[in-house]
């Protein structure tokens, strides 16, 4: 059995002539969510094998503040790939790990995120805001053999605070 999460980045703040898009930093509300789907995740009780991450700005520091708060210890690998990938490329990148690894957590950005969750759950998301985070469990040994998986939940900081 393995699984992948998939999290969207947090909000970011809006381009600027100060920086790129790839340099954009998460704004107050970006932390915010941050936060809170970390402290949802911990409550999980699930433990991670690997994050990789996109090495953008807003992806990279919604990974650090979440792996803060899942006290998560190992180093988050960064792949430049990631923020301008397709679901297909993400998929390529997935064949490729190491087999030892079954829990792995995938941060990136839409719509390419979007797209992978639909098409590896096999599920219709209408909505894919900042910071949602997709669970995935595929009934697999092998990475190579990725297909379909079973969504085991789908959330997001306005759906958390609505529940709550």
């Amino acid at each position: 059995m393995k699984s992948i999460t998939i999290i969207r980045h947090a909000q970011a703040s809006l381009g600027s002539i100060n920086f790129t898009d790839f340099d954009r930093p998460l704004n107050k509300t970006g932390i915010l969510e941050s936060e809170l789907m970390g402290n949802m995740l911990l409550k999980q009780r699930s433990s991670y094998d690997k994050i990789i991450s996109s090495s953008a700005n807003r992806a990279i520091n919604t990974m650090k503040i979440i792996a803060n708060q899942i006290h998560y210890k190992q180093v988050i690998e960064e792949k430049q790939m990631i923020y301008n990938s397709s679901e297909y490329e993400l998929i390529d990148m997935i064949t490729q790990l190491d087999n030892n690894l079954q829990s792995i957590i995938i941060c990136g950005h839409n719509p390419t995120l979007h797209r992978l969750s639909q098409k590896l759950s096999g599920q219709i998301f209408h909505i894919f805001p900042t910071c949602s985070i997709v669970k995935i469990n595929f009934d697999i040994n092998n990475w190579e053999a990725i297909e379909l998986g079973d969504l085991d939940y789908f959330s997001y900081p306005e759906l958390l605070k609505k529940n709550t």
